[in-house]
């Protein structure tokens, strides 16, 4: 499989030309990776798929390489990432920006809006909380002319997934470390992801602060960050 560096050292691997056979094998290897570490979904076909126990499931959508993404950017998003936690803490506090700028969204989408009407009512009542948890998703994309990173989106409700990233991640690694020889791709260059466990830990350590009686945490944040999307991973360079 050739390998093409452009003037600016990043990577670009041209999966076609990876032989038949060995992609082949590398898809039937992955799909049963998939079905034994649990890398599985409910299938909509299926009427009681995702109600009754390992009924009607299926592989999860995934990519069957993880992408390539310049090592010093990816530890760029990481950095930025405690940066952003910071502003979406500050900016959940100030409640008349939120309403004001949130205010023609709240006419369309009734999500939106059923969350800003409980928002309005806790600043009626004078609802103040000390203890905040935030789970966020920050998705990134590398502009081909400028190599820039370029920040898509953060999102503060969709940030789920992050069970099924670790999982990707780790099956990427399993198939490169049993493939990478014939496709020239190095399974160690596939940067561990936590993000399962420190949603984990988030968690346990937002409910202790808030359950136990006499305990104080003022403005305690927890900053969690992803080092792969919902289905794929990446491969440093």
């Amino acid at each position: 499989m050739s390998q093409q560096h452009d003037d600016d050292s990043s990577v670009r691997v041209n999966y076609h030309d990876i032989d038949q056979q060995v992609l082949q094998n590398m898809v039937y290897d992955a799909l049963v990776w998939a079905s034994l570490h649990g890398l599985v979904v409910a299938h909509k076909s299926i009427q009681r798929s995702g109600s009754v126990p390992g009924v009607g499931l299926v592989h999860a959508p995934f990519s069957l390489l993880p992408t390539a993404f310049p090592e010093n950017h990816w530890r760029q998003a990481c950095d930025l990432a405690p940066i952003f936690n910071e502003l979406v803490d500050r900016v959940s506090l100030d409640g008349k920006f939120l309403q004001e700028s949130l205010s023609r969204t709240k006419k369309a989408d009734e999500f939106t809006s059923r969350l800003l009407d409980i928002h309005s009512k806790m600043v009626e009542i004078n609802k103040k909380e000390d203890i905040r948890l935030g789970l966020h998703r920050s998705d990134y994309m590398l502009d081909e002319q400028t190599k820039s990173l370029l920040q898509v989106e953060l999102n503060t409700v969709s940030s789920a997934f992050a069970g099924l990233s670790c999982v990707v991640s780790e099956l990427h690694r399993s198939i490169l470390s049993h493939y990478g020889k014939f496709i020239g791709l190095d399974s160690g260059k596939v940067p561990a992801n936590s993000a399962t466990s420190q949603y984990a830990e988030a968690l346990a350590k937002a409910w202790t602060e808030y359950n136990l009686p006499g305990s104080v945490c003022k403005k305690k944040k927890i900053s969690l960050h992803f080092s792969a999307t919902a289905f794929g991973s990446i491969l440093y360079f």
